[in-house]
């Protein structure tokens, strides 16, 4: 009996990562200042629950991302293409995490005088030439050869508008360069590419676990190397020239403490790195006690080399951040939920629709709850630093709620134009003829 087209764990454990987000940025930006008060032991239970998201979306992406080039491989599909199509994947998803930001940007000056969403807006031969052509090809009215080339070319001639009308003397327009998951996400897609696409199943193992190692141990030694940029007068000193933003984004990238970035490539990248090396387990039929097995090595060997490793600073916040044990620890959890997800039945597949949809969509998931939680809205609506924490629980189910919902709706746009290029596609052919 062949295997199932889809393996609806895969669907299942990034839809859990996208819950996991939910609950901890919720956690994270609407509670009270000291509410959680009398509420320690649920609130710490809950924040380790949503310190599995972010890794959780680096690890499947990695699984994924190998998963989806094996299929590729059994097609017969050349390895050179396979691995340039992957590269233009993770430089596409750079080009929509720097666009979300920009979009955060903007939207947070919808009433601000002089800049925001009607100062992009706003009429000028760039910025109409940007917008018609991107709207020409998203309603149709254009079949350009390179449709995406043309989207986002209108898009840069928007954005160049913004920027020749003085959007550089926007408050806080540095805030854009700022590194975040999906930053990291799609430069470990592009160097994951690079080792595993279109290589023989072991060879990429190899490399992209021992990239993942090397990683995972030169993290302590980074953090120190780079720890002055995080210390209070090289901050100030961005504060004072945001000009010093710009030139720190190469470094923010290898590694980066807020308020310079939120995510960084060591060690984050990792765990993306290791996805794709224990892909090969994930490939044909289901092994899901090779899954568990391998995850209660990883777990032993991180408590097991915890002792023995000399890290460059005796700060316990240190460790949490840097130690490779801590990573093991980590990565063992969502090799563990792997495994755990694949005993599931098939036959469950219909209750759990839900979170399938949530895992087929979780990039959508992902920017609409973010931009729902920290955004513009809910700090007019006077939702951030609010609700006291028995409000919360509502909070992250109707959030849940929301973000389903988006999905949804995403997931029917994604359809609706699929069918609306076919049929384009099919005029066009029949005009030819």
């Amino acid at each position: 009996m062949s295997p199932p087209t889809r393996k609806h764990w895969l669907d299942w454990q990034r839809g859990l990562a996208v819950l996991f987000m939910v609950e901890v940025h919720i956690l994270d930006f609407w509670i009270v200042p000291g509410g959680r008060a009398g509420h320690e032991g649920i609130y710490d239970a809950l924040m380790f629950l949503g310190g599995l998201a972010a890794p959780g979306f680096l690890y499947m992406a990695g699984l994924s991302q190998a998963l989806a080039d094996s299929a590729h491989a059994r097609k017969g599909l050349d390895p050179v293409a396979r691995r340039k199509a992957a590269l233009g994947r993770g430089l596409w998803l750079l080009g929509i995490a720097y666009l979300v930001r920009i979009f955060s940007f903007v939207a947070a000056g919808l009433r601000g005088p002089g800049y925001g969403l009607p100062y992009v807006l706003g009429i000028d031969v760039l910025s109409l030439a940007g917008f018609g052509m991107t709207l020409a090809v998203k309603m149709g009215a254009w079949h350009p050869r390179r449709p995406r080339l043309a989207i986002w070319g209108g898009l840069a001639l928007a954005l160049g508008s913004a920027l020749w009308r003085g959007a550089f003397g926007w408050p806080g327009w540095h805030d854009v360069v700022k590194v975040d998951v999906l930053n990291v996400l799609a430069l470990g897609m592009m160097l994951s590419a690079l080792l595993t696409v279109g290589r023989p199943r072991w060879a990429g193992l190899a490399l992209a676990g021992g990239a993942a190692l090397l990683v995972v141990f030169a993290t302590p030694w980074v953090a120190v190397a780079l720890a002055p940029r995080d210390a209070q007068p090289f901050l100030d000193a961005m504060a004072a020239d945001p000009w010093q933003k710009l030139l720190d984004v190469p470094a923010a990238y290898l590694y980066g403490l807020p308020p310079r970035s939120q995510f960084k490539l060591f060690n984050w990248v990792a765990f993306l790195l290791a996805g794709a090396a224990v892909a090969p387990l994930a490939t044909g039929k289901d092994r899901p006690f090779a899954f568990l097995g391998l995850a209660a090595l990883l777990y032993a060997t991180g408590r097991i080399i915890d002792p023995w490793i000399v890290l460059p600073s005796q700060d316990p916040v240190f460790w949490w951040l840097n130690a490779p044990s801590w990573f093991l620890t980590r990565l063992a959890l969502h090799v563990g939920l792997t495994g755990a997800l694949q005993l599931l039945p098939d036959l469950i597949e219909p209750a759990l629709r839900w979170l399938t949809l949530m895992g087929r969509q979780s990039l959508a998931g992902y920017i609409v709850s973010v931009e729902l939680t920290y955004g513009a809205v809910a700090k007019k609506v006077g939702l951030a630093g609010a609700l006291p924490f028995p409000q919360l629980g509502w909070s992250m189910l109707a959030m849940a709620v929301v973000t389903w919902g988006a999905c949804w709706l995403w997931e029917r746009w994604l359809a609706f134009e699929r069918v609306r290029l076919e049929a384009a596609r099919s005029q066009g052919s029949a005009q030819a003829a």
